[in-house]
Order: structure tokens, then sequence, then C-alpha cells
């Protein structure tokens, strides 16, 4: 190359690079997308979330910029069920913890520790314009895991080895209803299974005249717990705010284990039986009805 060739030559490399400097500094916000997020999160669980079979996913932002998260999906091999949740949620920054509540669904009884697990999270800077969604690790093992997944193990035990029942009602007036709780060992329990406690909810209060304990085992695998229910509010908020007014828990041991808390099967006679005797005690009108001289 001639000498006096090279300075012309330089000026097109000093040409291509300034083009070059001045498209990666004309990025449009659509282009942000990439910026890197850090965040964590873990899998916590309050009281609250605990009876509404919740987990609350607690979120760490610890990046130098605010994250807006609109969508959390929990990952669980080990469970069945589990629901995403649209939240609206600002992580800000320095780790502060945020907690978005997800439905975790039900685990089964293989294997018997939970599997690793994960959330995706829908998130995206503040002030950004694309959303992203980021894969994160929870910490494993993880010992809350592990102890729903057993809970719900239990409890799938303990529906396959007893049925529960309500047993025929009989209308006592101003005293309420009469009947009896109905405990049924099956085929598939292992050993004894034993009925420890039988709850009221908001609405209806349970008395066992005889105490609520029973067992029941292979050589008697069935017994009766007679009982009286009366209502136990009759304010008319009380009665339109309940969102389950026909769940009892009961509590039922395997063995020498633990006493679990199992749903109660109500079916509609039984619904029928007491919501009639709630409206009849408590002077509220069926649907439909209206009160008295009103």
């Amino acid at each position: 190359m001639a000498p006096h060739e090279m300075p012309v030559m330089r000026r097109a490399l000093v040409a291509a690079v300034a083009l070059v400097l001045l498209a990666a500094c004309s990025d449009t916000p659509d282009d942000d997308a990439g910026q890197p997020i850090a965040i964590r999160a873990t899998a916590e669980q309050w009281r609250v979330h605990e009876v509404n079979r919740q987990l609350a996913i607690a979120l760490h932002n610890d990046g130098d910029t605010p994250v807006r998260v609109s969508r959390v999906e929990p990952v669980l091999p080990s469970f069945d069920g589990e629901t995403p949740a649209d939240t609206d949620a600002v992580l800000p920054v320095g780790g502060l913890r945020v907690d978005v509540p997800v439905l975790f669904g039900t685990g089964g009884c293989t294997p018997t520790r939970a599997a690793p697990s994960q959330v995706i999270v829908t998130a995206r800077p503040e002030g950004a314009a694309d959303w992203q969604r980021v894969a994160l690790d929870l910490p494993h093992p993880a010992p809350l895991l592990d102890k729903l997944l057993a809970l719900d193990c239990a409890t799938e035990r303990i529906e396959q080895s007893v049925t529960l029942s309500f047993g025929p009602w009989q209308d006592l007036g101003a005293g309420g209803v009469r009947g009896s709780l109905v405990v049924e060992r099956t085929a598939a329990a292992t050993g004894p299974v034993t009925v420890t406690e039988l709850d009221g909810n908001v609405l209806y209060r349970l008395a066992f005249p005889d105490g609520i304990r029973r067992e029941v085992t292979a050589a008697n695998p069935r017994a009766q717990a007679p009982l009286v229910v009366t209502p136990l509010r009759c304010d008319a908020h009380a009665f339109a705010e309940v969102k389950k007014p026909f769940e009892f828990p009961v509590h039922v041991a395997l063995g020498d284990g633990e006493a679990l808390a199992t749903p109660l099967p109500v079916d509609e006679d039984d619904r029928a039986a007491l919501d009639t005797m709630l409206r009849r005690i408590c002077e509220i009108p069926g649907p439909g009805e209206s009160k008295a001289g009103s």
C-alpha cells in the first residue's frame, strides 16, 4: 500500500467505528428487555396462607433498580394443581422482601421428599418497556415443601383408611337437630383409626353428649358418635358473608400417628337439614323469601 493511501484508510476505519458507536447509543426503549434483573425467591408460609393452602413466594430485589412484577408461576413437581398468581408488586432495591401468595395444589405420596422447585416471575425493571420471564430456583432441600408434602400424604392415607359421614337427622325444634358422626374403617387401613375431634364453624355449634373420640379397628370397624347441632350465630351479616358454611374439619389419627384435619363430606340431605334448622331458629328467610310482615 502506498504511504499516501494510509491516512485515507485510517479515516475510513474511524468513520466505521463511529457509525457502530452511534448505533449502540441509539437504542429505543424496546431494546431494554435484556436488562438484567437481580431477584431471588423463597417459599414461606404464615397462618393465613396455611388456612388457604397457599405459599407466600417471597421475592427479594438484590439489584440497584426497582423491579415491577406482574405474575408469579410456581413450578412444583411434587404437587398437582399449583396456580399462577397475577399481581402488581414493586420490589424496592436493597433486598426488601415482598410476598405474593400462590396456591400450591396437592402433594402426593411419591416421592416422600419434595423435588427441586422453581417459580417463573414475569417482571421488568421499573421504567422499562418490556416484560421478562425469569425462572428462579427455590432453595433446595426445602423443609417447608417437605412438610406440606408429608401432610398431604398423611391426609391421603386417612381418606383411604376411613369413611366419615353424618347419620340421619332428627328435628328437635328450638333445640336444633340431632344426628351422629359415622366412622367406618376401610379394608385399606393397616391399624386402628381414631377420630379425636370434629369442629363446628362460624354458623354451627356441634355438641357431643357422649364425647367425640371414637376408634375403629379390624374387629370393630364401625362406630357412631351422637351429636346435636344448633346455631352458633344468628346475625344476618355472618350468614351472608360466610364462605364455607358446610365445612366441618374432622381430626383423625392412624395408629399412634398425629391427628390431622380432613374435611367431613356433607351431602345434599345434610345441607338441607342444617340450613333449614338454622333459618328456622334464626328467623332468616330462605332464597326468594322475605320475613313475615315485611
